[in-house]
């Protein structure tokens, strides 16, 4: 049966919320494993299944040098005992960084790609290269984003969820669209908010409407993007946004990562001022896990002591 009491959910404290009469609850996923935590459990589940049923030695993924799918999937791949190779953009010095000296400690192989190399990374000679040089790995998109994804990523918001917290509104952070496509084909009668964390991302309203054409034609309309939530881009950690999670982490005892999920919390008490939500409204954010990128991306300043 299904006990509320159990979900890992945070309500949020701050003086913006009750000056505007907004309730803002967290949906912790980073509570769902020690390291494979947030939305990368979810979508990367049915794709180590389907490897494992068609007996696939290996998987391929593709990330940048601090990126959370890659450091998920190679934890993952040591715990299912199965071979994970990481096709990764940037310079071989990046083994180095935190994010990659884990993965290879699990026994991630790293193929390192330059920026014009890794945009051929849909390229169906570029993935018939990397299958011969690997003897046919399961080869998995970046950020994990694909039809199975969507699969695990629907069930991240179950409909006895959505009955019990009743949100007016559910907003997550953005990278490749994966997770909100799932999200938004769940809860189809709730609005969703997606909020990039890359500069320029209006391309992700037609990946996202592709990204769910792949497990059905009827693609809702419940879902929208906020693009001016980037604060400087991918990987952009600004002042501005370390003392919000300073803030934010000492007045919530909730650790944030920078790249994700802060700067989605950032944008929705900036949403809140600019009168974006009326008041009573009741706003349910995602916690999509990451904090293994807090180590580099200049957060010692944040306390560490959070739940």
């Amino acid at each position: 049966m299904f006990n509320p009491v159990s979900l890992p959910i945070s309500r949020i404290s701050d003086p913006v919320l009750s000056a505007n009469g907004i309730s803002l609850d967290m949906l912790r996923l980073d509570l769902t494993d020690e390291v494979i935590s947030g939305n990368k459990w979810f979508k990367l589940k049915y794709n180590l299944m389907d490897a494992k049923s068609r007996g696939c030695k290996a998987v391929l993924s593709f990330g940048g040098a601090y990126s959370n799918h890659i450091h998920a999937l190679a934890k993952a791949g040591l715990d299912l005992g199965i071979r994970t190779i990481g096709v990764i953009r940037g310079e071989p010095e990046y083994a180095k960084n935190p994010t990659l000296s884990d993965a290879i400690d699990w026994g991630m192989e790293l193929h390192f790609v330059n920026r014009k190399d890794y945009r051929l990374r849909s390229d169906p000679g570029f993935l018939s290269h990397l299958r011969e040089q690997y003897d046919c790995p399961y080869i998995v998109p970046e950020g994990g984003s694909n039809a199975l994804a969507l699969k695990g990523a629907m069930e991240i918001l179950p409909s006895e969820l959505i009955e019990f917290v009743c949100p007016d509104h559910v907003i997550l952070p953005c990278g490749t669209g994966g997770t909100l496509s799932g999200i938004a084909l769940s809860c189809r009668d709730t609005p969703v908010l997606g909020i990039p964390v890359l500069k320029n991302a209006g391309f992700l309203y037609d990946d996202i409407s592709a990204l769910m054409g792949l497990v059905t034609d009827n693609v809702p309309d419940n879902w929208s993007l906020d693009l001016e939530g980037h604060f400087g881009g991918y990987g952009k950690v600004s002042d501005q946004l370390l003392q919000f999670m300073q803030s934010f982490e000492v007045n919530n005892q909730i650790q944030l990562d920078p790249i994700y999920t802060a700067k989605m919390m950032l944008r929705i008490f900036q949403r809140i001022e600019l009168g974006e939500y009326s008041r009573g409204s009741r706003l349910l954010a995602i916690h999509t896990g990451g904090l293994q990128g807090r180590r580099g991306a200049g957060c010692s300043a944040v306390p560490a002591n959070c739940t």
